[in-house]
């Protein structure tokens, strides 16, 4: 899709050739976009290991996605988030609940104690 001159309005190597820029991201996302993807949201870029190089502009980068060099693309994979065990996430959350339990636990008494100290000194008024 970037080596295509019929699109170059939309989407175009940059100089370098080791990023492109999209010129017209609505258009890009609506026309082009879908014939290459299922999915015609920019987001697409960031599943696919490529990083944003400009923030003034839509230019991104990828060390397998260079001008000339289509042989690296095959390098390039779908990225899935790392995910965590679950037995980890409900340990760190078992020892986070029973740490806030713990400090609930001494307000209330202290709570308790203050309240029952103001009953004792009503009594003796």
């Amino acid at each position: 899709m970037v080596d295509d001159p019929s699109t170059d309005s939309m989407i175009s190597w940059s100089e370098s050739g080791k990023s492109f820029i999209i010129w017209n991201q609505p258009e890009f996302c609506n026309n082009v976009l879908p014939k290459y993807i299922l999915r015609n949201d920019m987001s697409i870029f960031k599943t696919f290991g490529f990083r944003k190089v400009d923030s003034e502009r839509w230019e991104y980068a990828n060390d397998d996605f260079v001008r000339g060099k289509p042989e690296l693309t095959a390098e390039i994979q779908k990225r899935f988030m790392a995910t965590v065990p679950p037995e980890v996430f409900v340990c760190k959350n078992a020892a986070k609940a029973a740490r806030d339990m713990e400090r609930v636990r001494a307000v209330a008494m202290a709570m308790k104690e203050r309240a029952l100290a103001k009953n004792l000194s009503n009594l003796t008024l």
